[in-house]
């Protein structure tokens, strides 16, 4: 079973069709606008305040099993239509759910929690923006 990743992609909205038709750039450098800075605030979560051994909630994990750090190892791929951060660390999966000796520390559910208010808010932002480019 792989840990979740923190993903997200732009939703098919009808009323984007006409506005990509009208101006496809400005659309499209918004939409990468939006899913830069959600990544840029999932990661935030990721790096601080992290969770610490023994404790609750938080960002990834600074003391983990072979001694590694899991705020260092996340990777992140973006496109102009997705953007999605997942941890790296062969380790990780087992830190988030935790074994049998050792207490699960589901951090990237916490992150998203955390911060999707805030993606959500980025992404009315976006659509405000190209709904003002459409009544020009």
């Amino acid at each position: 079973m792989a840990i979740r990743k923190i993903g997200m992609k732009t939703l098919g909205i009808d009323g984007l069709r006409k506005a990509i038709k009208r101006n496809p750039i400005f659309v499209t450098l918004e939409a990468k606008k939006f899913i830069v800075r959600g990544i840029a605030e999932y990661n935030k979560g990721i790096i601080r305040k992290p969770w610490q051994v023994g404790g609750a909630g938080g960002g990834a994990p600074v003391a983990a099993i072979q001694g590694g750090n899991l705020r260092d190892t996340h990777g992140k791929r973006i496109t102009s239509t997705k953007g999605v951060i997942f941890p790296t660390a062969n380790y990780a999966e087992y830190v988030h759910r935790g074994t049998s000796t050792m207490k699960k520390r589901p951090w990237l559910d916490f992150v998203k929690k955390t911060k999707d208010p805030i993606i959500i808010k980025l992404a009315e932002k976006m659509l405000q923006n190209i709904t003002n480019e459409l009544a020009k």
